[in-house]
């Protein structure tokens, strides 16, 4: 068999712990309160700039390492010759914080080849798809099959609440949006756009 059209989407352990994100939070909290944020896909949350990768802050550089360092190690996965020092790789960044009601409206981050979030505080689930992160099949005429091979990657859309410390880590081009919090705990993540340009040779 070979695959002829794939959208993955890769579920990663950063093995960050609780500790380094309680340190984590108060740096975001620290930013939220000097920013007033952007208008993108939020609805009621904030969206901070997209600078992340140029922060000092160390918590900040940890991130950012991790985010990089798992786009890498899907690559390898495909490729096992891959070598990212062959690669100029360019990242965006940015934090969510989304309140009780906070969600965020269908979208795809364009001109990237990977996008990622990393859940540093996914409140338990209050009801319903509270919080949950959509994936909108590209090729929606599959549902006909997916009604006879359920879960084999021919549904409309797939729905996944990650737990702290996970990345979602997914193809730009996927369409997906956020359902509204229902919980008074905020909902906190990182997201991530990675460009992986092939060095020229000098």
């Amino acid at each position: 068999m070979q695959l002829g059209f794939s959208s993955p989407i890769h579920l990663v352990e950063s093995n960050l712990d609780g500790t380094f994100f309680e340190k984590l939070k108060k740096d975001i909290y620290s930013l939220r309160k000097n920013d007033s944020g952007s208008n993108i896909s939020n609805n009621l949350g904030w969206h901070s700039p997209s600078d992340l990768f140029l922060k000092k802050e160390e918590t900040f550089q940890k991130v950012c390492t991790t985010c990089a360092s798992s786009v890498a190690s899907i690559m390898k996965s495909y490729d096992s010759k891959f070598n990212p020092d062959l690669f100029d790789a360019r990242f965006s960044g940015w934090i969510n914080v989304n309140p009780k009601g906070g969600s965020n409206i269908l979208h795809s981050h364009p001109n990237s080849h990977w996008s990622g979030v990393l859940y540093i505080q996914q409140p338990t689930e209050v009801d319903g798809f509270s919080g949950m992160i959509e994936f909108v099949n590209p090729n929606q005429e599959g549902r006909e099959l997916a009604k006879i091979l359920p879960k084999f990657g021919f549904d409309n859309i797939i729905r996944i609440r990650p737990r702290t410390g996970q990345i979602v880590i997914f193809p730009s081009y996927v369409l997906h949006s956020v359902y509204p919090n229902n919980s008074t705990e905020d909902r906190i993540t990182i997201a991530f756009n990675s460009l992986l340009l092939k060095k020229k040779k000098t």
